[in-house]
């Protein structure tokens, strides 16, 4: 979702939620983390937060979505792109607290 890197300036949402070391900092930062992504995602419609959790938190392929769902690939895709747009203008004051830390 969000990406951070020499090339632009998007931040991967795995990277903001998992650490192989935590601390109690990192510890409460994830979990700021989770309860304001988890509160964006619940402002979506079920059909974009679906296709986002399916496909970004459980790992799920498009292609087995497709098969599922019955939805066009395209539907599908569009689906999560509104809910990427949705959750980075949600999240990009989180976003920008936390890469200026």
């Amino acid at each position: 979702m969000f990406r951070r890197n020499d090339d632009d300036d998007q931040l991967f949402l795995h990277d903001l939620i998992r650490s192989s070391s935590l601390s109690p900092d990192k510890e409460f930062d994830q979990a700021m983390i989770w309860d304001a992504v988890e509160q964006a995602l619940e402002e979506l419609p079920p059909e974009q937060r679906d296709v986002f959790v399916k496909h970004e938190l459980e790992g799920i392929p498009f292609n087995e979505m497709v098969e599922t769902s019955g939805l066009s690939l395209n539907t599908l895709l569009s689906r999560k792109r509104y809910a990427i747009l949705h959750l980075r203008e949600r999240l990009k004051g989180l976003y920008e607290e936390i890469i200026n830390s």
